[in-house]
């Protein structure tokens, strides 16, 4: 590995921290009439795939902290798109859940996301994003040592 790659301009993570920004803002553009952030609209997509599911598996899903999984959540509550409630077999574990008012808002953002997703496929191009994909992928496992 050459010295040129230690250099902080080449940090992996800043890098991957700032296009992983600049994307965000394309979505969180194209979604914004959905009245979703996107952090949100993750929650809302892993609940509606896992169905209710406990707190720090839905944390580990979306590789949140617990903590700022239940700030994300709050909103959420409030709105009536997810509920939160003690498993009846193991009071210590705290169950999410999302609604049904949170399965159409869901829907309705999806239809936005699409866009956003078409987006980002027309600049980057399908074989490109497939290639970018498995390769981001393989990064995330190599970093938290996760097997496919």
């Amino acid at each position: 590995m050459g010295d040129e790659l230690l250099n902080p301009g080449h940090c992996v993570g800043l890098n991957l921290y700032k296009t992983a920004r600049a994307v965000s803002r394309v979505y969180a553009e194209e979604m914004r009439p959905a009245g979703l952030a996107r952090s949100q609209f993750a929650i809302l997509g892993t609940l509606e795939r896992l169905g209710p599911v406990a707190l720090s598996t839905l944390a580990e899903h979306l590789y949140m902290d617990r903590t700022t999984l239940t700030r994300n959540l709050k909103p959420l509550e409030k709105t009536g798109l997810a509920v939160r409630e003690r498993s009846e077999t193991d009071a210590r574990v705290t169950l999410v859940s999302i609604t049904e008012a949170g399965r159409s808002r869901f829907r309705e953002a999806r239809r936005y996301w699409r866009q956003a997703q078409r987006k980002m496929l027309d600049l980057l191009g399908e074989d490109e994003w497939r290639a970018l994909e498995s390769k981001l992928v393989a990064v995330r496992e190599l970093a938290t040592g996760e097997t496919p």
